[in-house]
């Protein structure tokens, strides 16, 4: 994930960068920083935006919020959970 896709995302979940940061434990001039492209973009702030897309797609009751990565993962847990898979 790239810094202006990370940007899009905290965006499109509808965060300010000190929503973000207080979400993530995180002081707001990291996501500046990685905003920026002067930090770089990890795994853990990635998954950390997957998880709370998850939880705006479940507040807001739309699974079109959830990043398609999270779709495909609840998809494939709802298949085990009927036993499909």
């Amino acid at each position: 994930m790239t810094p202006s896709e990370f940007s899009a995302l905290r965006k499109a979940l509808g965060y300010t960068q000190a929503q973000l940061a207080e979400a993530l434990g995180m002081g707001r001039r990291t996501i500046i920083d990685i905003e920026a492209g002067t930090t770089p973009v990890r795994v853990i702030h990635i998954l950390a935006l997957e998880r709370l897309s998850l939880t705006a797609a479940v507040e807001h009751r739309d699974p079109m919020r959830a990043t398609a990565s999270v779709r495909r993962e609840a998809l494939d847990i709802t298949a085990l959970i009927r036993g499909e898979a």
